[in-house]
């Protein structure tokens, strides 16, 4: 499984300025919201199907990347859901989306191992295998907002950047360091030195 930088290094190089959060938060920044219009980073079935690429080692063997407009789907109810979190503001159409999308892929915990050496491994009963893809992204949403992460959900500190992210520490501001971080101390070195 790629690390956090390997994602987001692969992602970045794809086109996609953010990777390597909570799989949900990494499909929920595939639409840049402070364009008008909105500028959708899946612009077409090629695009859809490189960000799937990118998140296959986070999908269960066997799944398959759903198509454009289910995918955009899924992606649209999730952001409104972050975005609602982030806003104080219920969604619960795109909620009852999310939810649909997790309940398509049911799934059920085995244990697996020996005495000594065990771990847990998730089967799916889906005879479809975008649904799996798209339940599991789902499924990271769910996870987020009711786990330890939901504390810790965070849009960019940049005022012009959209994008989401789950801070590990509490002075992260950045969804990057190496794109916003940057440019907001390139623009504050700026007006320091205009002032001199």
């Amino acid at each position: 499984m790629s690390t956090a930088s390997e994602r987001l290094a692969q992602s970045q190089a794809a086109g996609f300025p953010v990777g390597g959060e909570p799989l949900a938060v990494d499909l929920a920044d595939t639409l840049v919201t402070v364009t008008d219009p909105h500028t959708d980073l899946l612009s077409d079935e090629d695009r859809c199907a490189r960000w799937w690429s990118i998140q296959s080692d986070r999908l269960p063997p066997g799944a398959v990347a759903p198509g454009l407009e289910a995918t955009r789907l899924l992606r649209n109810a999730i952001r409104g859901v972050l975005d609602g979190v982030l806003g104080s503001r219920e969604e619960p159409a795109a909620l009852e989306t999310v939810n649909r999308a997790a309940a398509g892929a049911p799934s059920s915990v085995r244990l697996v191992g020996a005495y000594g050496s065990w771990s847990a491994h998730r089967e799916y009963f889906c005879s479809d295998p975008s649904a799996v893809a798209l339940g599991v992204v789902a499924t990271s949403l769910i996870e987020v907002l009711s786990g330890p992460s939901a504390k810790r959900l965070r849009r960019c500190g940049n005022p012009a950047c959209s994008m989401l992210f789950v801070a590990e520490d509490a002075r992260r501001k950045w969804c990057t360091q190496n794109i916003c971080g940057n440019r907001v101390r390139v623009a504050r070195h700026y007006r320091r030195h205009l002032s001199e």
